[in-house]
């Protein structure tokens, strides 16, 4: 009976014991993971488009301002106007005397010279319709004749020459009635001048004050004598005209 009773002992301990043992876990094969499934998503976003520049998105130039910086360009190259149509440069004080200055001559290429300008009138006065000039910054002399026109020679008078290049008869060798100089060379020398241009009622002299100054239009000269100035206005087209003013 002893033996019986631990038998049934010992096996009611091993019962007691299996309960306590843990249930075995069953695991459940899992599928092999695949890149895509391991990756790690990217955050999607929409980008704000910049549009690129196009030719209208450029600044763009009105007609009007594109003519006006064309032609600022043409006349500053020109040295005469600014972008607002001024003269660039200014007409000498000296020469403001004239009527209409710049309707008459446009806008100043250069500053005035002051170089000395010697002056003869010819034929019958006292208003004379013919002259020769001398130009001292060149050795240039202007004849200025009847018919409103003028002939430019060079100055080749040299002090080793006689002063009176021809004489005429009846005609006393003297100046005046004759000129002398390089106008008197000129005078005798060159074609029909002598008859053209008649003689001179008195001597040849300097202006007290000379002005020269060059304008689109030609050049203009201003010879200062006592109370008086005679405005000489030289145009390219080969014309020539005065204002004398007393």
């Amino acid at each position: 009976m002893l033996l019986a009773s631990l038998v049934i002992a010992v096996l009611l301990l091993a019962a007691c014991g299996a309960e306590d043992e843990p249930a075995p876990v069953q695991v459940t094969p899992q599928p092999a993971p695949t890149a895509t499934d391991t990756a790690v998503p990217v955050p999607t976003f929409t980008p704000t488009a910049t549009p690129l520049p196009t030719e209208t998105s450029a600044p763009q130039v009105s007609a009007s301002a594109a003519i006006t910086a064309e032609t600022s360009a043409e006349t500053t190259v020109e040295g005469v106007k600014d972008a607002e149509g001024h003269c660039l440069i200014e007409t000498n004080l000296d020469l403001v005397g004239y009527p209409n200055l710049h309707e008459q001559m446009g806008c100043a290429l250069d500053l005035a010279s002051f170089d000395d300008v010697a002056i003869n009138e010819f034929g019958e006065g006292p208003d004379y319709d013919r002259f020769m000039f001398w130009f001292s910054s060149n050795h240039e002399i202007l004849v200025l004749l009847p018919n409103q026109t003028w002939e430019a020679f060079p100055d080749t008078w040299t002090e080793d020459q006689p002063e009176l290049t021809c004489t005429l008869d009846g005609v006393p060798a003297t100046s005046p009635p004759l000129p002398r100089r390089g106008f008197g060379k000129l005078w005798c020398t060159v074609g029909e001048l002598q008859q053209i241009m008649g003689t001179i009622p008195r001597e040849e002299r300097l202006c007290q004050h000379s002005v020269v100054q060059p304008f689109e239009q030609g050049r203009l000269l201003a010879c200062f004598e006592d109370a008086s100035v005679r405005y000489i206005r030289i145009l390219n087209d080969g014309a020539w005209d005065q204002v004398f003013v007393q």
